[in-house]
């Protein structure tokens, strides 16, 4: 293989790694991690952190194929793909538990003057900086993201041609390092709009906020259960 072929087949790996990082499955599952703490930061730790979950293990696993010389069994990537679905479903219920357990509620009140009416009250809205950082879990993000490139690691076997032809499993690392680069910068970039819709919903008022968060989680269970009950093929390689 000639330095200008190599060259272009990499480029198109780092390509594709960037359109890869915006699979629906992704999107769903980084956004409900980012809506339980919704904030530019926290979005952008999020999605960087699956990033690099999801690339450490795609290279892994093609370091087992390319350099150890092992095969992947195809239900393995089935399993794991069954997983994301049941994964994307807890993502979303775990959002509505934490909506839920802020015990946001109507109170009733009446005054001398005024008929009885209601207003719109929760607890724990603005928990303390303790009680947050408690809760995290940033190891979370990278184990989601570990569960998508395992998920994904099938079309692996796709690029073992590529190595032969490149008369070196090098060439095949190369390649889903690129890749994982794109998906990394991908992910950057969508937790940088996420954290930004995010603060830009948060100024309408807290309700808008934890109406944002529900939609979140429903539609997260909504996919998760899609992928069981379907069988939706989940983003390849190539």
């Amino acid at each position: 293989m000639d330095s200008t072929n190599l060259l272009a087949i990499l480029s198109l790996a780092f390509g594709l790694g960037m359109l890869h990082a915006l699979d629906a499955d992704h999107i769903m599952a980084v956004s409900g991690l980012a809506a339980r703490r919704p904030s530019l930061r926290n979005s952008l730790g999020f999605c960087a952190r699956w990033a690099i979950g999801h690339g450490l293990t795609l290279l892994l696993i093609g370091s087992s194929v390319f350099l150890l010389g092992m095969a992947i069994p195809d239900r393995f990537s089935a399993i794991a793909e069954g997983l994301v679905g049941v994964m994307l479903i807890a993502i979303g219920l775990w959002i509505l538990w934490e909506l839920f357990r802020s015990r946001a509620h109507l109170h009733f009140h009446d005054h001398d003057d005024l008929p009885r009416h209601a207003h719109w009250h929760a607890h724990h809205d603005h928990p303390s900086r303790h009680d947050t950082d408690s809760h995290q879990h940033p190891h979370a993000a990278v184990l989601v993201g570990v569960l998508h490139g395992t998920a994904g690691s099938a079309p692996l076997l796709a690029l073992i041609p590529l190595a032969r032809l490149g008369h070196s499993p090098w060439v095949g690392m190369a390649y889903l390092a690129l890749f994982s680069l794109g998906v990394l910068l991908a992910m950057i970039l969508f937790g940088g709009l996420l954290g930004s819709t995010f603060a830009w919903i948060n100024r309408w008022g807290t309700p808008a906020l934890r109406i944002t968060r529900a939609g979140v989680a429903i539609s997260a269970i909504g996919f998760g259960l899609h992928l069981l009950l379907n069988g939706l093929p989940l983003g390849t390689l190539a």
